[in-house]
């Protein structure tokens, strides 16, 4: 039995139960060194596989594991030394190692002299219960869910250790009670809580409802809290057990999600009030519209679902875009496009669209859906500016910006220049006004010559007009030019319906490639004045010597100029038109030959064939910037594109101006070209001279490209408006028209604008009256080497 080591009164009959009990009992004997135990029952030995032998004489730790240093041991050790009973669940281990968790209660045996003599032992298997126990907290803490239960009669309330740490609260220094419960709720949902539990306990019904906690920091969590109640045969209740679940990442989850869909709500709001909006089904069909697509198309809803878009599209449109359309949609990415539409009466609008494929969890197209956006009426404002900007104001031909254009959209193209021989000495005898009715008659019988020949009429400049084709046979060309001179010829044009004049014309050909036709063109013209033909068509032979012989006396003569500082600036006043005052001053490029100033017509398109143009453009801003270092008045000096793209210039520019720090008193006047590319490096320029102080003007606006997006592009301080709007603009309603469009363009973006060949006092009243800022030309003053002299 193993009952060696008792006390000889030790009771027989005793020691039998105890080793026929179900638990495992040892008993050890405090008074022997190391309390050894000195009896073990058999369920001891099943329990952790060990024999008598292995068991008898030790201390009892060897049954525990590695970790001794846990709660349950402190207390164990605590028990003993003050020789008190104790129950608790300790960690053990059996012979093999296999963990076995005990319900361990330990008990003092004295004698009648209440003097210690054993401690009793008794080892309840519990390690199932623990497993499941450890399972129900560890699903509690994935779930972030607690239970409890509550003895109603006691008013004893149990937690699990996971409502300590959702209610954040240290379990050894709170007492559970229904009281203490209510105390940790959010003070403003207590009430609702204890209604709800008092309900049910009359009503005799669980519940379940969601409150707040505030938390010590001020932070506020939710619960879900959910009850069921036990009644006696009575119908008293005793017992209360729930769960507490935080749901803050619910709500929270909840909160954004209603956030986003109210966001969404006041998107698709915003976007149906502002938008044009449809939608389509994987089969091009219309499942959605809103009522900005029936105002506008004039269809109603019924009308458009279930139809496919093309019952809107304008067949202007090309085929080819909405094949590029369907490309880029089925491949989930996002088209825009400006299209043509037309209305349920025939008649059509412009859209911004933007075509979106909705995508499902899948990344697979559900549906597409359209947003357009009505720019009717800014395209036809461009249309508008377009036309201004491509056509002449005088004769409402194709302008010189169209025809180059046009050249640059042919395949085979066709040119004739037609220059109505010495029609200066028109001008010069019956006036400009004169001069402008027979270029406008003109204009208008060469269009009704041509009659419906598929070519377009261009007035080049002055007296200068052209006869284009995109695509054509060179032979059938001259037959048709050859026609249109002999018709010319016998055409009469009356002066006041008396008088009449007769006109004589030179056309120079070409039928050279896009980038050489226009410059060979204009070539063969000169050289058909030369040599006295009415017609010539351009061949590489055509003799240039004399042209050659031109170019080289003037060369020399640049060179001379050079040599003996005869290259100066003449500086023309630009006067406010408020005060009348000059306020700035354009500086002009002569050369002094004898007693003579040579203007730039004779020599600068020479000088850059050259290496004297560079020269000459360093010493105009050397003596400008000279001239006027002292003095109180802004100056202009000009610069072509090819300057700001020569390195060479723009060093010197900047360089000088890093020198003579008055930067703010030069505007940079560009002077227009056919276009201009490289524009990221003349964007840069304006950048670099602004950082000086230096501003901005574009020359000769508004004929030529007269592009108003490079203008917006080119940040310009002052726009000069060209003088052959200037000079007729007291008289030609169009000319007035264009001016005032020019001026509350530039007045819209903050610019200056200034008006050119301001002869007479009925152009300035007429300048005045528009708004122009400032006015320059000869009623004020000629371009003078000395300003004393203006």
């Amino acid at each position: 039995m193993g009952v060696d080591y008792l006390d000889e009164n030790l009771n027989i009959f005793l020691s039998e139960i105890i080793d026929q009990a179900v638990n495992g009992m040892l008993i050890t004997d405090p008074k022997k060194p190391d309390n050894p135990i000195i009896y073990a029952n058999k369920s001891f030995y099943k329990m952790f596989d060990y024999t008598k032998d292995e068991v008898l004489g030790r201390n009892c730790r060897f049954l525990q594991t590695t970790n001794r240093e846990h709660k349950a041991i402190d207390e164990i050790r605590e028990a003993i030394k003050e020789q008190k009973a104790i129950t608790t669940i300790v960690k053990n281990q059996k012979k093999n190692g296999e963990i076995v968790h005990c319900e361990l209660t330990i008990t003092p045996i004295f004698d009648k002299n209440n003097v210690l003599q054993f401690f009793l032992g008794i080892q309840k298997d519990v390690t199932r219960e623990v497993e499941i126990t450890d399972k129900m907290n560890t699903a509690q803490r994935l779930a972030n869910i607690g239970n409890w239960e509550y003895d109603i009669m006691n008013n004893n309330l149990f937690w699990s250790d996971q409502i300590y740490k959702i209610f954040e609260i240290d379990k050894s220094n709170f007492e559970p009670s229904y009281e203490n419960f209510l105390n940790v709720i959010h003070p403003d949902d207590k009430e609702m809580v204890n209604n709800a539990y008092l309900n049910s306990l009359k009503t005799r019904k669980s519940y379940s409802i969601q409150h707040r906690l505030k938390m010590k920091d001020g932070r506020i969590k939710y619960v879900e809290e959910k009850c069921d109640n036990y009644f006696d045969k009575d119908g008293n209740p005793y017992k209360s057990v729930g769960t507490v679940q935080d749901i803050s990442q619910i709500k929270e989850i909840e909160y954004e999600l209603k956030r986003t869909i109210s966001l969404f709500e006041n998107y698709k709001v915003a976007m149906d009030k502002s938008s044009i909006v449809s939608k389509s089904d994987l089969t091009e069909k219309i499942t959605y519209v809103n009522e900005n697509l029936c105002k506008i198309s004039g269809y109603t809803k019924e009308e458009l679902i279930g139809k496919p878009h093309s019952i809107i599209r304008h067949p202007d449109n090309p085929k080819s875009i909405f094949k590029e359309m369907w490309t880029t949609i089925k491949s989930k990415k996002v088209w825009k496009k400006t299209l043509k539409n037309i209305t349920k009466n025939g008649d059509y609008y412009w859209v911004d669209i933007t075509i979106v494929p909705i995508l499902d969890d899948k990344n697979e197209i559900i549906e597409y859906i359209g947003i357009r956006h009505d720019v009717t009426k800014t395209i036809e404002q461009q249309e508008k500016l377009d036309s201004i900007v491509n056509t002449d104001i005088l004769t409402n031909l194709g302008n010189r910006y169209k025809l180059i254009n046009d050249i640059n959209k042919s395949t085979k193209p066709a040119l004739a220049i037609i220059n109505i021989d010495r029609f200066s000495e028109v001008n010069d005898f019956y006036g400009y006004i004169i001069g402008d009715e027979i270029l406008k008659k003109f204009a208008e019988k060469l269009n009704f010559i041509k009659g419906s020949n598929c070519c377009n009429l261009y007035r080049l400049h002055s007296d200068e007009f052209v006869i284009f084709y995109e695509d054509i046979n060179p032979d059938l060309f001259l037959e048709k030019i050859e026609s249109i001179n002999a018709q010319l010829k016998k055409e009469n044009f009356y002066i006041d319906n008396e008088d009449f004049i007769n006109l004589n014309f030179t056309m120079g050909i070409s039928f050279e490639q896009r980038d050489r036709i226009l410059n060979t063109a204009t070539m063969t013209i000169k050289i058909a004045k030369q040599q006295n033909e009415d017609i010539l068509v351009y061949k590489d032979e055509i003799s240039l010597d004399k042209e050659y012989e031109n170019n080289i006396k003037w060369t020399k003569s640049i060179k001379d100029a050079i040599e003996k500082d005869n290259i100066l600036a003449v500086y023309q006043p630009i006067i406010n038109n408020q005060t009348l005052k000059a306020e700035k001053y354009e500086a002009l490029v002569r050369i002094r030959k004898e007693d003579k100033l040579i203007s730039p017509y004779f020599f600068l398109e020479i000088s850059k064939k050259t290496k004297f143009y560079n020269q000459i453009t360093k010493i105009m801003i050397e003596k400008t910037i000279e001239k006027f270092k002292n003095l109180e008045y802004n100056f202009s000096i000009n610069l072509t594109i090819e300057d700001i793209l020569n390195n060479e210039i723009k060093e010197f520019i900047y360089k000088i101006l890093s020198d003579s720090q008055i930067g703010k008193k030069i505007v940079f006047e560009i002077v227009e070209s056919e276009s201009i590319e490289n524009f990221e490096i003349v964007l840069k320029f304006i950048k670099k001279v602004k950082s000086f102080g230096c501003r901005i003007a574009i020359d000769d606006f508004g004929t030529g490209y007269s592009n108003f997006e490079y203008l917006l592009k080119l940040k310009a301080d002052y726009i000069k408006i060209d003088g052959s709007l200037i000079k007729n603009i007291d008289k030609d309603i169009l000319s007035e028209k264009v001016c005032k469009n020019i001026v509350n363009f530039a007045k819209d973006l903050g610019m200056k604008t200034i008006a050119e060949f301001v002869e007479n006092e009925s152009i300035l009243k007429k300048v005045q009256e528009l708004g122009i800022d400032y006015s320059q030309g000869y009623l004020f003053s000629a371009p003078l080497e000395n300003l004393k002299n203006i």
